[in-house]
């Protein structure tokens, strides 16, 4: 908890007041920024390969992969307003007037990679757009915060940490102070505050929950909460690497 003491006391950093703008081009390198990887639309374009495109809804911007689930999407709190600048649904009116398509291949689309063709910085060129990618903010300092407070039997510096995030969410506060049901809070709060950011699964690997939560993906436990190692770095260490279990 010192090390999360430390960003929050250097007063450097701060929520933005409206989550969705966040992802968008005026949100970039804000307030609540720590660090993400800048994108330059230019010539030639200098951007994350695929970031958008991968992404994008499917028949009308890109490929659409990395989709929200129906579970994602149940387990936002009503007015929750995290959840309307997460997810694209068909035929939505985009804040920048686009109109999603109605009939498109998959029922959600992840909205915090979008990219506006006519608000943003756009020269054609998606594939390596100028788009920066959100790698960590100031709210998961918060919640780092709550977490690690909760775990050390301080509900109330936990709670302090935790009702940031959510009022910003537009959500009531949490008030419970019993240690396992804050537990279970805090970890809701990291899904929903952080989806689509790349943490999800650490989260639950960190937590003990994978192999449970993640059955139905195929999660072996003992075995995926690493990567393999590739073949060849292994024949090029010389025997000093060995193959991590189940692979």
């Amino acid at each position: 908890m010192r090390l999360t003491n430390e960003v929050i006391n250097s007063n450097e950093y701060a929520l933005v007041s409206d989550y969705s703008t966040i992802w968008r081009e005026i949100g970039e390198n804000n307030s609540e920024s720590i660090f993400e990887i800048q994108g330059r639309g230019q010539t030639p374009n200098k951007g994350v390969q695929g970031y958008v495109d991968v992404q994008s809804v499917r028949g009308q911007f890109g490929w659409g992969f990395n989709v929200p689930s129906q579970d994602l999407a149940d387990t936002y709190e009503p007015g929750d307003l995290r959840k309307d600048a997460t997810i694209i649904y068909p035929g939505e009116t985009m804040w920048d007037g686009t109109v999603i398509n109605s009939n498109t291949p998959n029922p959600m689309y992840n909205q915090k990679a979008y990219l506006s063709r006519t608000k943003e910085t756009y020269d054609g060129n998606s594939w390596e757009s100028s788009k920066n990618v959100r790698i960590f903010r100031y709210a998961e300092v918060l919640l780092m915060k709550a977490e690690a407070a909760n775990e050390m039997g301080d509900p109330g510096t936990a709670l302090a940490a935790l009702n940031q995030v959510r009022e910003r969410a537009g959500l009531p506060d949490y008030t419970d102070t019993n240690q396992d049901n804050l537990r279970m809070k805090i970890y809701h709060e990291r899904r929903v505050e952080l989806a689509f950011e790349g943490d999800r699964t650490f989260d639950l690997i960190r937590q003990g929950r994978a192999a449970t939560v993640l059955a139905k993906e195929g999660f072996v436990a003992g075995k995926n909460e690493l990567f393999p190692i590739p073949q060849r770095q292994i024949e090029l260490s010389g025997g000093a690497l060995t193959q991590n279990p189940g692979y």
